[in-house]
């Protein structure tokens, strides 16, 4: 019987393999600026996304924006969320949320509902949840005098 018989050949079957090659939230980012690049300007998005490069100006979207480890952000950020890896010196303003990362550096003042600074982030500034103006304007005087009656003190034991 020879080496190459037919009756010791087996057939390779390939099989579908699935990598996943980067993080959750950076793998479901729909527009990226990558490492190498840069831009100055403004940034406008529907969507989310990730800087690993360096920008310098505005940015804003509807979205989550990711500044990565290797970001380099001076811009004033506008975004529903706003999650810092990197470093940005500018003032960031989260719809939803603000959080800095373990090593994630931030420069400036954070105005959001909530924030997370991570044990090991980088934050000077000063940072406002409060509710803004534009929220306070939408419902009526009344409701507006309603809660403010509700956090001052009473005046009935007064005595006259």
């Amino acid at each position: 019987m020879g080496v190459f018989s037919k009756k010791n050949q087996t057939l390779y079957t390939p099989k579908q393999v699935t990598v996943q090659t980067e993080s959750l939230s950076e793998a479901k980012t729909s527009s990226k600026l990558g490492k190498t690049l840069s831009l100055k300007g403004e940034l406008h998005a529907n969507e989310e996304v990730l800087i690993e490069g360096v920008l310098e100006g505005t940015v804003q979207s509807d979205g989550t924006v990711i500044i990565g480890k290797t970001g380099r952000v001076t811009a004033e950020i506008c975004a529903r969320e706003v999650i810092i890896k990197g470093e940005v010196t500018g003032n960031v303003t989260g719809k939803e949320k603000v959080e800095i990362v373990p090593f994630g550096v931030l420069n400036g003042n954070i105005v959001s509902k909530r924030v997370v600074l991570a044990e090991g982030a980088i934050f000077k500034g000063n940072i406002d949840m409060s509710v803004n103006d534009s929220a306070k304007k939408a419902l009526p005087e009344s409701k507006v005098q309603n809660e403010r009656q509700k956090h001052q003190p009473s005046n009935s034991n007064k005595q006259g």
